[in-house]
């Protein structure tokens, strides 16, 4: 995790943390250590000690997570969801849609779990997946998704993680990955894609909206951080009704 709690309860950003001073799990209240400093694989984060029980699913610690959730207001990272008694962290959590970033490896059941459970508790859910270096087009042409048709990407090789289908009223899934385009206004640039999936599979995927990442962040940051008051009734009824936060953390 990317947060932690200071012995004041103050929600602090890994980024500003001294190993002089302790830091607390937000979901268990465990002590956490300072992981990664010096790494090149892995962004420094927190972590609990070996054989503490906590949060049972697997989080990205990547450098590509990091600097997804960066885009977004501390207020809304790794907030923690409660419902029923079951706790987990959300990567950002902005009015009712929860955004998960992956990046590292994920199975299928752990998506359809992180899905069932938010939605679950009143949100639609994001998730962005990062596939860089995964896609090729099945005719052998460019992966600019404005040169090709809805259906000429595919993966380049077999993705199990989405043998079920997870694309639904409730769960969109984006895309993201780099692709150079050359035309006569420019010159072989590399560019930020993303693809909004319309099916997804272990062997391919269909597209039907292309777009940048500032786009992206356009309609799920900054259009969402004044909600209007009945996007803000709702919110207040999905917060009561499923027990979803710890108010006090939540202002934090």
């Amino acid at each position: 995790m990317f947060f932690a709690f200071d012995e004041n309860q103050q929600k602090v950003n890994v980024n500003n943390a001294t190993k002089d001073h302790q830091y607390f799990c937000p979901i268990c209240g465990e002590c956490l250590s300072i992981r990664a400093i010096d790494s090149l694989a892995m962004k420094t984060h927190f972590a609990h000690k070996r054989g503490t029980m906590c949060d049972d699913w697997d989080h990205d610690m990547s450098e590509w997570h990091f600097s997804w959730q960066e885009k977004f207001p501390e207020e809304c990272r790794e907030v923690v969801v409660e419902y029923n008694g079951v706790k987990h962290r959300a990567d950002i959590l902005i009015n009712n849609t929860v955004i998960e970033f992956q990046h590292s490896p994920i199975t299928a059941e752990e998506i359809k779990r992180r899905n069932d459970f938010y939605i679950a508790c009143g949100y639609n859910v994001v998730w962005v997946f990062d596939a860089t270096n995964q896609i090729k087009n099945r005719a052998g042409g460019a992966i600019d998704p404005m040169q090709c048709r809805d259906n000429d990407l595919c993966w380049k090789r077999a993705k199990r993680q989405f043998v079920q289908g997870i694309i639904s009223s409730k769960v969109k899934v984006f895309l993201q990955y780099k692709t150079c385009i050359s035309n006569s206004n420019v010159p072989n640039q590399e560019f930020d894609i993303m693809l909004l999936l319309q099916k997804i599979t272990p062997k391919d995927f269909t597209f039907y909206k292309t777009i940048t990442p500032d786009i992206f962040l356009k309609q799920y940051r900054q259009s969402n951080m004044q909600p209007s008051k009945p996007q803000q009734y709702r919110l207040t009824l999905q917060i009561t009704r499923s027990r979803s936060f710890n108010r006090r953390r939540w202002r934090q």
